[in-house]
């Protein structure tokens, strides 16, 4: 249930950011969603997520979360 009303939460706060065209805090708000979708086992949710995270890491030429995020991507399951 905890995982439920969490990912809601992100969803919030990622509806927020959209609205708000802050793109660069849609990557963490992604990179979160990934994890907890990688925490339920959802890979396939989780790597989509993660996905959109890292890209939009890469067009604001983070390295670092970029980083992390790659890291991340590549820990899921096949």
């Amino acid at each position: 249930m905890a995982h439920e009303q969490a990912k809601q939460y992100y969803h919030q706060a990622l509806d927020i950011k959209i609205e708000f065209s802050d793109r660069y805090s849609q990557a963490g708000t992604y990179g979160q969603l990934g994890l907890l979708a990688q925490a339920q086992e959802n890979y396939a949710e989780a790597r989509v997520n993660l996905q959109i995270a890292l890209d939009i890491f890469l067009e604001y030429q983070d390295n670092y979360w970029a980083g992390v995020t790659r890291e991340n991507l590549q820990r899921l399951p096949d």
